[in-house]
């Protein structure tokens, strides 16, 4: 009777386990300039932002994306949720880019607050930091659709 009533108290733990919503759903945050005039944006027009397939913002400006290090968490979360691909598949479509003379990746940053700096001092930047960073004044997060 003890091993049903451990077994159930299991089960039940797992399905809350199994059903259970992080507190960031992404694990991330994009960030933009504050004074860029974008406030939300798609996952799928966010990857193109990223993988330079669209260059321009609607005002006409050129976009500056910013990735962080290939390994870091919140960049595997990134390419995981945005690109549907793990950071070796995208690092790979970049090689490609650059040996074909079609483009150059994005600046890498090692941390979150070095993300933020350089959005905040490049108006058309866009980057993404870990869901629980601080952004502060200069900074805004966008909504994803």
């Amino acid at each position: 009777m003890k091993r049903l009533a451990v077994l159930t108290s299991c089960l039940g733990l797992l399905v809350l386990v199994a059903t259970a919503q992080p507190a960031s759903a992404a694990g991330f945050k994009v960030v933009v300039n504050d004074g860029n005039p974008v406030v939300t944006l798609g996952k799928a027009d966010i990857g193109k932002l990223f993988l330079k397939k669209d260059t321009r913002w609607e005002t006409g400006s050129t976009v500056e994306p910013v990735d962080q290090v290939g390994d870091s968490a919140v960049r595997e979360e990134f390419s995981k949720q945005i690109h549907n691909k793990a950071v070796g598949a995208v690092k790979s479509y970049w090689q490609r880019q650059i040996f074909s003379g079609r483009g150059t990746p994005p600046p890498e940053l090692s941390s979150d607050g070095e993300v933020i700096a350089y959005v905040k001092s490049h108006p058309w930047a866009i980057g993404y930091v870990d869901a629980g960073a601080a952004v502060g004044q200069g900074v805004k997060v966008v909504k994803i659709d």
